[in-house]
């Protein structure tokens, strides 16, 4: 497998392209975003996953920057957010609406990859009356009796290590769940943004203790089949993040009748790294499905 290490032109193009990187105050934190595009034009949110931050999507809204009113954002205890005391799943759905109402997004799609898949449904289940759509993002949901309850049996949260140099910490940037990615110079501008300077060092942005109160709920199917909005589910081919053949038929049999179901060839879970520019065209074309 090549190993692309400089920075395609694209993608100098899209980090290049103006856009505006704020915070939202919520519920007494403030929660970055980045906003990209004409607020005339249709509106769209998209949802990072474990312990990520806003910056891994930065060239999706630089390049859909013409067509949506686009925004990323960092849920609270991640990337350029503020930490919080405690953590559970409402607080992440208010952090997302906190910032749809901050940047005045109307009927906003709400696009989830990974743990912001789980963070989006929730959304939905919450404010899918106010929104356009859903897309599911190699997330998928599962029947009582095959639900995982991710967090439940992770050890107690410790506090975060110092390191002595944003290098050293860089170079050990590793994508969760594990996977290999040609495209290194993603990995290495996610890597970048993914640290800190703290006390003594450098350290992740993210809060350790994010995942300490945190329960997904097993009432997901249900939740997916009450929507007030329709959804859809694009995955990648060879992700490893589930059990492919027996967890997506059952996908499958869960999403509501009518919802488009795709999957992106020769991508692993963390597919806008894998097939960037594949994916953002995959990705387009669902959320104008919505409108």
């Amino acid at each position: 497998m090549e190993i692309i290490t400089e920075q395609p032109k694209w993608f100098q193009d899209a980090l290049a392209v103006d856009h505006k990187s704020d915070f939202a105050e919520v519920s007494g934190a403030k929660i970055h975003y980045m906003e990209w595009g004409n607020p005339k034009n249709p509106s769209v949110i998209m949802l990072h996953g474990n312990h990520a931050h806003a910056y891994w999507f930065q060239f999706i809204g630089g390049l859909l920057s013409k067509k949506y009113h686009f925004v990323v954002m960092s849920f609270s205890g991640m990337g350029d957010s503020e930490w919080r005391s405690r953590y559970d799943k409402d607080t992440f759905v208010e952090d997302v609406w906190g910032v749809v109402k901050e940047t005045s997004l109307i009927n906003p799609v709400v696009v989830g990859h990974s743990f912001g898949g789980m963070v989006s449904l929730a959304t939905a289940d919450k404010y899918g009356d106010q929104m356009s759509g859903l897309v599911l993002v190699d997330f998928v949901v599962r029947r009582p009796e095959n639900h995982i309850e991710w967090y439940k049996n992770m050890p107690p949260s410790k506090p975060p290590k110092i390191r002595s140099s944003k290098e050293e910490l860089v170079q050990r940037f590793r994508l969760m769940p594990p996977q290999d990615c040609q495209n290194k110079y993603l990995l290495d501008f996610i890597a970048e943004k993914s640290v800190r300077e703290s006390d003594g060092g450098w350290s992740w942005t993210f809060d350790p203790s994010t995942y300490d109160h945190l329960e997904v709920g097993n009432d997901q199917h249900e939740i997916l089949n009450q929507l007030n909005c329709p959804v859809s589910f694009i995955y990648g081919e060879n992700t490893m993040e589930f059990d492919t053949g027996n967890s997506i038929k059952e996908m499958r049999d869960l999403l509501p009748e009518g919802s488009s179901v795709v999957s992106l060839a020769d991508a692993q879970h963390h597919l806008m790294l894998d097939k960037p520019l594949e994916f953002v065209d995959e990705l387009d074309k669902l959320i104008n499905d919505f409108y």
